[in-house]
């Protein structure tokens, strides 16, 4: 059975709402959301938050959680997940599987963070990416949109709206999944062009031509890009079946 890291980025710095991985979310920060959740899908053998900054890693330690720090130098999250994997490698901690669960998406669903993991399950897969279909958004450059084929491979990640004039299409989220030679090769890579003109990660593989397969999730998540979307996820959230597992550790 391969073993599983889970890393969970978070930085202070964001452009468009800083300090939001510590914003509160029906009274919990929204790092300990992603963090629960993602530790309740037992998808990990280790479950770690990467940060650059000392004030997340002083509440991560706080609160019982494991954390390191990282290099503030990095541009994408994907580097920053291949720094832990340097850093557990030293203290004799090797991983098959990384899952990159990000700290903006506190609605995550445990049940999709193990169908990201088991996605690699007998396959000869190197990439996976949660996807979901919107109908809305397309429009909208803090969504990034995933063109697929018909077996969810995709094809290209963008900010426009793309397919051109299409009224659904799917969106990336956040979570992705690498078996350990991916993520390595992924920092060996320089930036490409399309990766920095959308500014996706992902773009990097597929100029490279690497096989990145898209997985659905089971419901909608919505990012959290700005302090509005704080808002909208606590609308969302009122309704949600796990929170009530883990709210009395923080409420």
């Amino acid at each position: 059975m391969a073993s599983t890291l889970g890393v969970i980025p978070a930085r202070m710095a964001s452009s468009r709402f800083p300090g939001k991985p510590l914003k509160k979310i029906l009274d919990i920060p929204m790092i300990a959301h992603c963090y629960e959740r993602a530790l309740l899908s037992g998808a990990c053998d280790k479950l770690i938050i990467a940060t650059p900054d000392q004030e997340i890693n002083e509440w991560s330690q706080s609160q019982g959680i494991p954390s390191v720090i990282t290099s503030h130098s990095h541009q994408r999250a994907t580097e920053r997940a291949k720094e832990v994997l340097d850093i557990l490698a030293k203290q004799g901690c090797n991983y098959d599987l990384i899952l990159l669960l990000q700290g903006d998406e506190p609605q995550i669903f445990p049940d999709d963070i193990n169908n990201l993991k088991d996605s690699f399950a007998g396959k000869d897969l190197e990439v996976a990416n949660l996807i979901f279909q919107i109908g809305d958004d397309l429009e909208n450059p803090n969504v990034v949109k995933a063109v697929t084929d018909n077996k969810l491979k995709i094809k290209f990640f963008s900010r426009s709206h793309v397919p051109f004039n299409s009224i659904k299409t799917f969106r990336q989220l956040g979570m992705i999944g690498f078996t350990n030679e991916a993520l390595k090769h992924y920092t060996s890579l320089s930036p490409t062009e399309l990766e920095e003109l959308e500014s996706i990660d992902m773009m990097r593989f597929l100029e490279n031509d690497f096989t990145i397969q898209g997985v659905l999730s089971s419901g909608p998540i919505l990012g959290v890009d700005n302090p509005e979307d704080i808002i909208k996820v606590e609308k969302m959230m009122l309704e949600d079946k796990i929170i009530h597992l883990y709210q009395d550790k923080y409420t």
